[in-house]
């Protein structure tokens, strides 16, 4: 198998917090958010031993969030756009449409500010107090009026219109307790998996080696769900198509609820 890496550079007035970004056919989408790298925290933090997380400072009253807009040909920018105040974590994907793909669009799991970042300490999903006021981005392009994060699609579908995603579900009140499908083309939530005191880590489509394009959820679900009650977590697969569930494989160990999941 071979491999390129390519080195893209350009100016940054701040440094911001960038956890993910997305590609379509010809461009890298990059989220400017407004959440900034302060030196004068991070000082001040080395010296307290303070966490990393608060090395950074939320400008969303003087900045707007930005997309940048790489070129994956050349690596220029060729384009610096200012959007409404967000953050984010993930991208879902995003894709170009028009006759001459000029017009991008990007699905971003989205949220109002970054408090989320601190009610992810250990202390206060112990405490059980998860904050249930709103933390999803209303906006008018609303993929869905579900709160989800950690979302995945079929891999062949990475930088083109696609349907259908898969993430975990994060109801008011409650961290992330089941796995859901999503449908783009309806907008609607058309598959679930749940189950009582289990708490499913991201999930990951693996699509089926000889499936058609045209079916894109041709495929099977892999995820690790950890079950509070018995300590221990277990690998679960899921037909992509019906959600229904084809085995588990329970572990001798549990694992810890993480970001992030590889399938090789």
């Amino acid at each position: 198998m071979k491999s390129s890496t390519k080195l893209y550079r350009f100016p940054l007035a701040y440094a911001s917090y960038m956890h993910s970004a997305s590609i379509s056919e010809d461009y890298l989408i990059l989220t400017d958010v407004p959440l900034h790298f302060n030196t004068f925290y991070a000082m001040w933090n080395i010296i307290s031993c303070g966490a990393v997380t608060d090395m950074f400072k939320w400008n969303s009253e003087t900045m707007p969030t930005y997309f940048r807009v790489i070129s994956l040909d050349t690596g220029e920018q060729i384009a610096h756009i200012a959007g409404p105040v967000f953050f984010t974590f993930h991208h879902i994907n995003s894709y170009q449409i028009n006759d001459n793909k000029k017009k991008i669009i990007v699905d971003i799991c989205a949220f109002d500010d970054p408090r989320i970042i601190n009610e992810l300490f250990l202390d206060k999903l112990r405490e059980n107090i998860f904050p249930s006021g709103s933390h999803r981005y209303s906006y008018a392009h609303s993929l869905v009026p579900i709160q989800f994060e950690l979302p995945r699609i079929n891999p062949k579908f990475i930088g083109k219109p696609y349907r259908y995603t898969y993430a975990i579900r994060a109801p008011p009140g409650r961290l992330l307790d089941s796995l859901i499908k999503l449908d783009a083309q309806s907008k609607e939530q058309v598959g679930l998996w749940k189950e009582e005191c289990k708490s499913p880590s991201e999930p990951i489509f693996v699509p089926r080696p000889d499936a058609n394009y045209d079916q894109e959820d041709d495929g099977v679900v892999l995820l690790v769900v950890l079950d509070q009650q018995a300590k221990q977590s277990f690998l679960l697969v899921l037909d992509g198509i019906t959600f229904k569930e084809l085995a588990r494989a329970h572990l001798p160990i549990y694992i810890p609820l993480s970001f992030h999941s590889n399938f090789y």
